[in-house]
This record gives structure tokens, C-alpha cells and sequence, in this order.
């Protein structure tokens, strides 16, 4: 009898944990939107690219120096830019304008 009662018992003991336990799943974050504090100033530019940096003579194995000039000549154009982690080929960036009209093809 008593081995009934404790076989009984620990079936209502797992068909309650089992349920809660499963409600333990993390929350994760589908998306986030963040505004800038201040406006963002109009630049110049005309229309989005993306690429890989490179300096004129097509050398892609850029100094942090030469990275921080073409990132800083792009934002005060106007362009919101994505950078990458370097690759074998090199650091991949996209350059956004929001200035440009919606369906504009990106220049390469």
C-alpha cells in the first residue's frame, strides 16, 4: 500500500514540474530600433553603395588611420555605414544615404 501511495505521489509530483519547467525558456529580442539623440545633419550624398575599403592604388590592408578617414569622409557626406569585421579580402562596409529616393539601385 505504502508503495502505491509513493509511486502515486511522485506521478503528481512530475505532472507538475514538468509543465513549469517548460516555461523556462529565455526571452530573446526580435528587434531593436533606436532613435539618434540629436538630428541627424543632411549631407551630400546620392545614393547607397556597399564594397570593400580600398585606397586608390587597390590596396585593401588599410591602417587604422586610413579606415577612420574614409568612415569619417562617409558620415559627414551624409551616409549611415555598417562596417564588418575584416575578411581575407579585406573590411566590408555598406554605405547607406538615406537622402536617396526608395528603389535607387546602389552603385558598386
Amino acid at each position: 500500500m505504502q508503495d502505491i501511495l509513493f509511486r502515486l505521489a511522485l506521478i503528481a509530483l512530475f505532472s507538475f514540474a514538468i509543465p513549469f519547467s517548460q516555461q523556462l525558456e529565455k526571452p530573446r529580442i526580435s528587434n531593436i530600433t533606436t532613435l539618434p539623440s540629436e538630428p541627424i545633419l543632411a549631407g551630400n550624398c546620392k545614393s547607397s553603395t556597399a564594397g570593400y575599403l580600398e585606397m586608390p592604388s587597390r590596396r585593401t590592408d588599410l591602417t587604422d588611420a586610413e579606415i577612420g578617414h574614409s568612415i569619417s569622409k562617409a558620415l559627414k557626406d551624409g551616409y549611415i555605414i555598417t562596417v564588418y569585421p575584416k575578411t581575407k579580402r579585406g573590411i566590408f562596409v555598406n554605405y547607406e544615404c538615406p537622402l536617396a529616393e526608395p528603389g535607387t539601385p546602389k552603385t558598386p
